[in-house]
Protein backbone atom coordinates (compact mmCIF):
# COMPACT_ATOMS: atom_id res chain seq x y z
CA UNK A 1 0.00 0.00 0.00
CA UNK A 2 2.77 2.42 0.91
CA UNK A 3 4.48 1.75 -2.41
CA UNK A 4 1.32 2.58 -4.31
CA UNK A 5 0.76 5.73 -2.30
CA UNK A 6 4.30 6.82 -3.10
CA UNK A 7 3.74 5.99 -6.76
CA UNK A 8 0.58 8.08 -6.78
CA UNK A 9 2.44 10.99 -5.17
CA UNK A 10 5.25 10.65 -7.71
CA UNK A 11 2.88 10.62 -10.66
CA UNK A 12 0.98 13.63 -9.37
CA UNK A 13 4.22 15.50 -8.75
CA UNK A 14 5.45 14.77 -12.25
CA UNK A 15 2.61 16.82 -13.70
CA UNK A 16 3.52 19.85 -11.58
CA UNK A 17 7.25 20.09 -12.34
CA UNK A 18 6.85 21.62 -15.80
CA UNK A 19 4.53 24.39 -14.61
CA UNK A 20 6.59 25.00 -11.46
CA UNK A 21 9.67 25.74 -13.56
CA UNK A 22 7.66 28.07 -15.76
CA UNK A 23 6.34 29.85 -12.68
CA UNK A 24 9.84 30.93 -11.71
CA UNK A 25 10.72 31.84 -15.28
CA UNK A 26 13.16 29.03 -16.02
CA UNK A 27 11.79 28.05 -19.41
CA UNK A 28 14.92 26.13 -20.37
CA UNK A 29 14.85 24.16 -17.13
CA UNK A 30 11.19 23.32 -17.69
CA UNK A 31 11.94 21.67 -21.00
CA UNK A 32 15.32 20.18 -20.13
CA UNK A 33 14.65 19.02 -16.58
CA UNK A 34 10.95 18.27 -16.44
CA UNK A 35 10.09 15.04 -14.66
CA UNK A 36 8.90 13.43 -17.84
CA UNK A 37 7.65 10.01 -16.83
CA UNK A 38 5.98 8.96 -20.04
CA UNK A 39 8.03 6.01 -21.24
CA UNK A 40 7.65 6.16 -25.03
CA UNK A 41 9.92 3.18 -25.46
CA UNK A 42 7.56 0.85 -23.60
CA UNK A 43 6.50 -1.96 -25.88
CA UNK A 44 2.72 -1.95 -26.05
CA UNK A 45 0.95 -5.22 -25.47
CA UNK A 46 -2.37 -3.84 -26.66
CA UNK A 47 -1.63 -4.70 -30.28
CA UNK A 48 -1.25 -8.36 -29.39
CA UNK A 49 -4.74 -8.71 -27.97
CA UNK A 50 -7.82 -6.61 -27.33
CA UNK A 51 -7.98 -4.90 -23.92
CA UNK A 52 -9.69 -7.02 -21.29
CA UNK A 53 -11.64 -5.83 -18.26
CA UNK A 54 -9.71 -6.22 -15.01
CA UNK A 55 -12.21 -4.68 -12.58
CA UNK A 56 -15.61 -2.99 -12.93
CA UNK A 57 -18.22 -1.31 -10.76
CA UNK A 58 -20.88 1.40 -10.92
CA UNK A 59 -21.06 1.22 -14.70
CA UNK A 60 -17.34 1.81 -15.28
CA UNK A 61 -14.45 -0.56 -15.91
CA UNK A 62 -10.67 -0.64 -15.92
CA UNK A 63 -8.98 -2.63 -18.66
CA UNK A 64 -5.53 -4.02 -19.25
CA UNK A 65 -4.93 -1.06 -21.60
CA UNK A 66 -5.71 1.37 -18.76
CA UNK A 67 -3.17 -0.38 -16.56
CA UNK A 68 -0.60 -0.32 -19.34
CA UNK A 69 -1.14 3.41 -19.89
CA UNK A 70 -0.80 4.14 -16.18
CA UNK A 71 2.40 2.11 -15.91
CA UNK A 72 4.04 3.99 -18.79
CA UNK A 73 3.96 7.10 -16.60
CA UNK A 74 6.26 5.52 -14.02
CA UNK A 75 10.06 5.14 -14.16
CA UNK A 76 11.27 1.77 -15.36
CA UNK A 77 12.35 0.54 -11.92
CA UNK A 78 9.00 1.45 -10.33
CA UNK A 79 7.12 -0.06 -13.26
CA UNK A 80 9.03 -3.32 -12.93
CA UNK A 81 8.36 -3.45 -9.19
CA UNK A 82 4.62 -2.85 -9.56
CA UNK A 83 4.07 -5.12 -12.56
CA UNK A 84 5.81 -8.07 -10.89
CA UNK A 85 3.46 -8.01 -7.90
CA UNK A 86 -0.14 -9.18 -8.43
CA UNK A 87 -1.29 -7.51 -5.21
CA UNK A 88 0.18 -4.19 -6.30
CA UNK A 89 -1.38 -4.47 -9.76
CA UNK A 90 -4.76 -5.27 -8.20
CA UNK A 91 -4.51 -2.26 -5.93
CA UNK A 92 -3.50 -0.06 -8.87
CA UNK A 93 -6.53 -1.26 -10.83
CA UNK A 94 -8.76 -0.48 -7.84
CA UNK A 95 -7.31 3.01 -7.56
CA UNK A 96 -7.95 3.67 -11.24
CA UNK A 97 -11.49 2.33 -10.93
CA UNK A 98 -12.18 4.67 -8.03
CA UNK A 99 -10.98 7.64 -10.06
CA UNK A 100 -13.05 6.64 -13.09
CA UNK A 101 -16.16 6.15 -10.98
CA UNK A 102 -15.67 9.55 -9.37
CA UNK A 103 -15.12 11.03 -12.81
CA UNK A 104 -18.42 9.58 -13.98
CA UNK A 105 -20.16 11.03 -10.92
CA UNK A 106 -18.66 14.43 -11.74
CA UNK A 107 -20.03 14.23 -15.28
CA UNK A 108 -23.45 13.27 -13.99
CA UNK A 109 -23.33 16.31 -11.70
CA UNK A 110 -22.54 18.46 -14.80
CA UNK A 111 -19.26 19.63 -13.28
CA UNK A 112 -17.47 19.68 -16.66
CA UNK A 113 -19.89 22.35 -17.90
CA UNK A 114 -18.49 24.98 -15.54
CA UNK A 115 -15.98 27.25 -17.33
CA UNK A 116 -13.31 26.88 -14.63
CA UNK A 117 -13.64 23.10 -14.74
CA UNK A 118 -13.43 23.11 -18.52
CA UNK A 119 -10.16 25.01 -18.17
CA UNK A 120 -8.90 22.47 -15.63
CA UNK A 121 -9.73 19.61 -18.00
CA UNK A 122 -7.92 21.35 -20.85
CA UNK A 123 -4.84 21.90 -18.66
CA UNK A 124 -4.85 18.22 -17.65
CA UNK A 125 -5.06 17.24 -21.32
CA UNK A 126 -2.25 19.69 -22.15
CA UNK A 127 0.00 18.13 -19.50
CA UNK A 128 -0.47 14.61 -20.79
CA UNK A 129 -0.06 15.51 -24.45
CA UNK A 130 2.91 17.80 -23.83
CA UNK A 131 4.66 15.00 -21.94
CA UNK A 132 3.99 12.67 -24.86
CA UNK A 133 5.37 15.23 -27.31
CA UNK A 134 8.49 15.79 -25.19
CA UNK A 135 9.05 12.03 -25.18
CA UNK A 136 8.61 12.02 -28.96
CA UNK A 137 11.14 14.84 -29.34
CA UNK A 138 13.57 12.87 -27.16
CA UNK A 139 13.20 9.76 -29.31
CA UNK A 140 13.56 11.71 -32.56
CA UNK A 141 16.78 13.33 -31.36
CA UNK A 142 18.43 10.39 -29.65
CA UNK A 143 22.05 10.58 -30.85
CA UNK A 144 24.09 7.77 -32.38
CA UNK A 145 26.80 6.00 -30.41
CA UNK A 146 29.51 7.81 -32.37
CA UNK A 147 28.00 11.22 -31.60
CA UNK A 148 27.61 10.28 -27.95
CA UNK A 149 31.22 9.13 -27.69
CA UNK A 150 32.50 12.35 -29.25
CA UNK A 151 30.25 14.49 -27.04
CA UNK A 152 31.31 12.58 -23.91
CA UNK A 153 34.98 13.16 -24.67
CA UNK A 154 34.26 16.82 -25.32
CA UNK A 155 32.62 17.14 -21.91
CA UNK A 156 35.53 15.29 -20.31
CA UNK A 157 38.11 17.63 -21.85
CA UNK A 158 36.16 20.80 -21.04
CA UNK A 159 35.46 19.99 -17.38
CA UNK A 160 38.75 20.44 -15.53
CA UNK A 161 37.38 20.10 -12.00
CA UNK A 162 34.59 17.51 -12.01
CA UNK A 163 36.88 14.49 -12.32
CA UNK A 164 39.91 15.96 -10.62
CA UNK A 165 41.75 13.75 -8.15
CA UNK A 166 43.33 15.62 -5.28
CA UNK A 167 46.71 14.68 -3.85
CA UNK A 168 46.39 12.18 -1.01
CA UNK A 169 48.68 10.39 1.38
CA UNK A 170 48.19 7.19 3.29
CA UNK A 171 49.66 7.24 6.77
CA UNK A 172 49.89 5.56 10.13
CA UNK A 173 50.40 7.31 13.41
CA UNK A 174 51.11 6.70 17.04
CA UNK A 175 49.37 9.18 19.36
CA UNK A 176 50.14 9.86 22.98
CA UNK A 177 47.36 12.08 24.33
CA UNK A 178 48.44 15.38 25.84
CA UNK A 179 46.35 14.52 28.92
CA UNK A 180 48.40 11.40 29.52
CA UNK A 181 50.94 11.50 32.38
CA UNK A 182 54.46 12.12 31.08
CA UNK A 183 53.02 12.27 27.57
CA UNK A 184 56.07 13.75 25.85
CA UNK A 185 58.41 11.25 27.50
CA UNK A 186 56.21 8.37 26.33
CA UNK A 187 56.26 9.75 22.78
CA UNK A 188 60.06 10.04 22.88
CA UNK A 189 60.35 6.47 24.13
CA UNK A 190 58.13 5.23 21.27
CA UNK A 191 60.20 7.16 18.73
CA UNK A 192 63.41 5.62 20.10
CA UNK A 193 61.95 2.13 19.73
CA UNK A 194 61.12 2.89 16.10
CA UNK A 195 64.63 4.16 15.43
CA UNK A 196 65.96 0.99 17.04
CA UNK A 197 64.02 -1.06 14.47
CA UNK A 198 60.62 -1.70 16.07
CA UNK A 199 57.73 -2.47 13.69
CA UNK A 200 55.55 0.66 13.45
CA UNK A 201 52.20 -1.14 13.16
CA UNK A 202 52.92 -3.49 16.07
CA UNK A 203 54.14 -0.63 18.28
CA UNK A 204 51.05 1.44 17.42
CA UNK A 205 48.85 -1.43 18.56
CA UNK A 206 50.76 -1.56 21.84
CA UNK A 207 51.18 2.10 22.81
CA UNK A 208 49.01 4.40 20.68
CA UNK A 209 46.23 6.11 22.62
CA UNK A 210 44.17 6.63 19.48
CA UNK A 211 42.08 3.53 20.08
CA UNK A 212 40.34 3.82 16.70
CA UNK A 213 43.43 3.57 14.53
CA UNK A 214 45.60 1.83 17.12
CA UNK A 215 43.86 -1.51 16.61
CA UNK A 216 44.67 -1.19 12.90
CA UNK A 217 48.34 -0.59 13.53
CA UNK A 218 47.81 3.17 13.48
CA UNK A 219 46.44 3.10 9.92
CA UNK A 220 44.51 6.27 9.00
CA UNK A 221 43.89 5.34 5.37
CA UNK A 222 44.16 7.88 2.55
CA UNK A 223 43.38 11.52 3.25
CA UNK A 224 43.68 14.80 1.39
CA UNK A 225 44.56 18.25 2.54
CA UNK A 226 42.14 19.80 4.99
CA UNK A 227 41.22 16.53 6.67
CA UNK A 228 43.75 16.61 9.50
CA UNK A 229 44.88 19.34 11.88
CA UNK A 230 47.45 21.61 10.26
CA UNK A 231 50.48 20.48 12.30
CA UNK A 232 49.78 16.85 11.38
CA UNK A 233 48.95 17.60 7.73
CA UNK A 234 52.04 19.71 7.08
CA UNK A 235 54.36 16.93 8.20
CA UNK A 236 52.41 14.09 6.55
CA UNK A 237 52.49 15.76 3.13
CA UNK A 238 56.23 16.39 3.37
CA UNK A 239 57.05 12.74 4.02
CA UNK A 240 57.67 10.19 1.28
CA UNK A 241 56.40 6.59 1.47
CA UNK A 242 58.38 4.66 4.06
CA UNK A 243 59.53 7.77 5.95
CA UNK A 244 58.74 8.34 9.63
CA UNK A 245 58.49 11.74 11.28
CA UNK A 246 59.91 13.02 14.52
CA UNK A 247 57.44 13.90 17.25
CA UNK A 248 54.67 16.23 16.04
CA UNK A 249 52.72 18.24 18.63
CA UNK A 250 49.06 19.03 17.99
CA UNK A 251 46.05 19.94 20.08
CA UNK A 252 45.46 16.22 20.59
CA UNK A 253 48.90 15.35 21.85
CA UNK A 254 52.14 13.90 20.48
CA UNK A 255 52.12 12.11 17.13
CA UNK A 256 54.64 10.00 15.30
CA UNK A 257 53.67 9.73 11.63
CA UNK A 258 54.67 7.19 9.02
CA UNK A 259 53.56 7.67 5.39
CA UNK A 260 52.98 4.39 3.57
CA UNK A 261 51.73 5.60 0.18
CA UNK A 262 50.97 8.73 -1.89
CA UNK A 263 48.53 9.50 -4.69
CA UNK A 264 49.45 12.36 -6.96
CA UNK A 265 46.90 14.95 -8.00
CA UNK A 266 45.43 14.27 -11.42
CA UNK A 267 42.25 13.42 -13.25
CA UNK A 268 40.22 10.22 -13.37
CA UNK A 269 40.84 8.32 -16.60
CA UNK A 270 38.11 8.75 -19.21
CA UNK A 271 37.30 5.04 -19.20
CA UNK A 272 36.47 5.16 -15.49
CA UNK A 273 33.82 7.84 -16.02
CA UNK A 274 32.78 6.97 -19.59
CA UNK A 275 29.34 5.59 -18.69
CA UNK A 276 28.47 8.67 -16.65
CA UNK A 277 29.63 10.96 -19.45
CA UNK A 278 27.72 9.04 -22.12
CA UNK A 279 24.56 9.49 -20.08
CA UNK A 280 25.32 13.19 -19.61
CA UNK A 281 25.97 13.60 -23.32
CA UNK A 282 22.70 11.89 -24.29
CA UNK A 283 20.75 14.05 -21.88
CA UNK A 284 22.49 17.21 -23.12
CA UNK A 285 21.56 16.45 -26.75
CA UNK A 286 17.95 15.71 -25.82
CA UNK A 287 17.71 18.83 -23.65
CA UNK A 288 19.00 20.95 -26.51
CA UNK A 289 16.33 19.51 -28.81
CA UNK A 290 13.61 20.19 -26.25
CA UNK A 291 14.85 23.71 -25.71
CA UNK A 292 14.92 24.39 -29.43
CA UNK A 293 11.35 23.14 -29.79
CA UNK A 294 10.24 25.38 -26.93
CA UNK A 295 12.04 28.41 -28.34
CA UNK A 296 10.39 27.92 -31.71
CA UNK A 297 7.00 28.01 -30.04
CA UNK A 298 7.77 31.00 -27.85
CA UNK A 299 9.33 32.99 -30.72
CA UNK A 300 5.85 33.42 -32.16
CA UNK A 301 4.15 34.16 -28.87
CA UNK A 302 2.23 37.43 -28.51
CA UNK A 303 1.83 38.70 -24.97
CA UNK A 304 -0.97 40.85 -23.63
CA UNK A 305 0.47 42.45 -20.49
CA UNK A 306 -2.54 44.69 -19.95
CA UNK A 307 -4.78 41.63 -19.65
CA UNK A 308 -2.41 40.01 -17.16
CA UNK A 309 -2.16 43.22 -15.11
CA UNK A 310 -5.95 43.47 -14.98
CA UNK A 311 -6.22 39.83 -13.90
CA UNK A 312 -3.61 40.27 -11.14
CA UNK A 313 -5.38 43.37 -9.87
CA UNK A 314 -8.67 41.52 -9.78
CA UNK A 315 -7.09 38.68 -7.82
CA UNK A 316 -5.58 41.08 -5.28
CA UNK A 317 -8.95 42.71 -4.70
CA UNK A 318 -10.66 39.38 -4.13
CA UNK A 319 -8.38 38.48 -1.21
Amino acid sequence: MLLLILLEIFLNMSFSVFTRHLAVGTFAAALAGSALTVQSQVVSTSSASAPKVVIEASGVAITTLDLEAELTRAPAEVRANISSRPDAMAQLASNLLLRRALSKQAETAMLPTLPINQALLQLARDRVLSDLQLARISDMNRPSEAVLEARAREIYRADTTRFAIKEEVKARHILIMSTSENAEDKAKAALKELKDGADFARLAQQVSEDTGSGTRGGDLGYFGRGRMVKEFEDVAFRLQPGETSDIVKSQFGYHIIQVTDRKKAGKQPFEEVRDVLLNDAAQAVINEARLKAGQQIMSGAKTHPEVLDEFIERLSKSK
